[in-house]
């Protein structure tokens, strides 16, 4: 069963950079398949003056009669630095295909690597599709990084309207992003650019949401 997942995957205030965080420095969702809780993904924000580092925990499981049917399972380190991304890892086990990434920056372009094998040279202005950016969803982003495998994706944006959506303190009028390409993807903002919902598709049809717990 293949629901392709694609983890792309802070604190009280902004860094130097003016990064929107959450408040309490985490983002701790449920992940909910055709309404039935099926995993976690954590995010958790850590910041020490202009340098931000962020680690993030998905664990996925769907079961069918007591068997597991399907698993996902990311492991991954953003570091930011003065508002720009300058290197990530991850580990992933995606139903049994690894994936091991390691991205680096050097100079103006972004070098990836997957298990130790070069996959691709992408323009160091490129975001994660960790999804946690608001600068994911500005009209001029074509594409993001994928986090799994090191490739670039190309998107495109729209803004739905807004909706109230369960924020991290409560309901919040939150702006409704659909994004659309090789990364298919509806985000929900808080009006301070926090991140506070996420739905998509998996390839089986299936309803897949990230709701803050």
């Amino acid at each position: 069963m293949a629901l392709a997942f694609v983890v792309f995957a802070g604190l009280p205030h902004a860094s130097a950079a003016k990064t929107p965080l959450p408040p309490e420095g985490v983002l701790n969702f449920w992940v909910v398949r055709d309404g039935s809780l099926i995993g976690t993904h954590v995010m958790k924000f850590k910041e020490n003056g202009a340098k931000i580092d962020v680690d993030i925990l998905t664990d996925v499981k769907v079961k069918l009669a007591f068997v597991t049917v399907y698993k996902f399972w990311h492991e991954g380190r953003e570091q930011w630095q003065d508002g720009q991304l300058v290197g990530l890892q991850s580990k992933t086990d995606d139903d049994g295909i690894p994936h091991d990434l390691t991205v680096v920056r050097l100079g103006d372009r972004f070098k990836s690597t997957d298990k130790g094998k070069a996959v691709f040279d992408s323009d160091a202005s490129i975001l994660p599709a960790s999804l946690w950016h608001p600068g994911i969803v500005k009209p001029s982003k074509t594409s993001v990084l994928n986090t799994l495998d090191g490739t670039e994706m190309a998107i495109q944006t729209v803004l739905a309207g807004e909706e109230q959506v369960k924020g991290t303190k409560g309901p919040v009028m939150a702006k409704h992003y659909v994004i659309s390409g090789q990364l298919k993807r509806e985000l929900w903002f808080d009006p301070d650019g926090v991140l506070v919902k996420v739905r998509f598709k998996g390839k089986d049809g299936s309803d897949i949401q990230y709701v803050l717990r």
